[in-house]
């Protein structure tokens, strides 16, 4: 083991006692309150999503808008909560193991958060082509009641799809960052 290695190691296993306990104390408050509140904010639309499929359901027309949108919502919100609910964070416990040992759960973690980013990715692009094909489809072939929603859906997925791509590639450079530095540790 050299001497950056045994350094790494000593300075991961020991524990830092806070300078200020209230400080740490709001620190902790406000990320769960955050987290909280990103859950919430997760139901919530969840929800929503649900109750316009459910519509017709309860005696709503459908409208084109319906038949435009629900595909999307279809595979959206399984893949969605499918994401979230694997999502991995690092354990005290890991952080407390040897730094090879923490260097390899990371990078499992990393590996796993890059390969959602590429999900994300692909989802988004996958849908700006959806509303491409429908908006082109009502404009050629379908009537006014198409069009006006068709290209709703348009305007949308591609403020989606840049959105997407922009907050995927921040957090991508970010994580691969994180990643090289875990693979010269482990």
């Amino acid at each position: 083991m050299t001497e950056f290695d045994k350094l790494m190691q000593s300075a991961w296993q020991t524990a830092r006692p806070p300078a200020d306990g209230a400080a740490l104390a709001a620190s902790v408050h406000r990320t769960r309150s955050h987290r909280r509140l990103r859950r919430c904010l997760e139901i919530a639309l969840t929800l929503a999503g649900i109750a316009l499929l459910a519509r017709p359901l309860f005696g709503a027309a459908t409208t084109p808008a319906y038949w435009l949108v629900m595909p999307f919502f279809v595979a959206y919100l399984p893949t969605i909560w499918w994401l979230l609910l694997r999502n991995t964070q690092p354990s005290p416990v890991d952080a407390a193991q040897s730094v090879r040992t923490y260097a390899h759960s990371r990078l499992t973690q990393l590996r796993a958060g890059l390969r959602e980013l590429r999900i994300a990715r692909i989802a988004a692009i996958a849908l700006l082509a959806y509303a491409i094909i429908g908006a082109i489809s009502a404009f050629a072939f379908g009537d006014p009641a198409w069009q006006a929603p068709a290209r709703d859906l348009l305007v949308y997925a591609a403020i989606c799809a840049l959105g997407t791509l922009w907050l995927s590639r921040w957090q991508g450079r970010r994580r691969l960052r994180e990643y090289r530095a875990m693979r010269r540790l482990a």
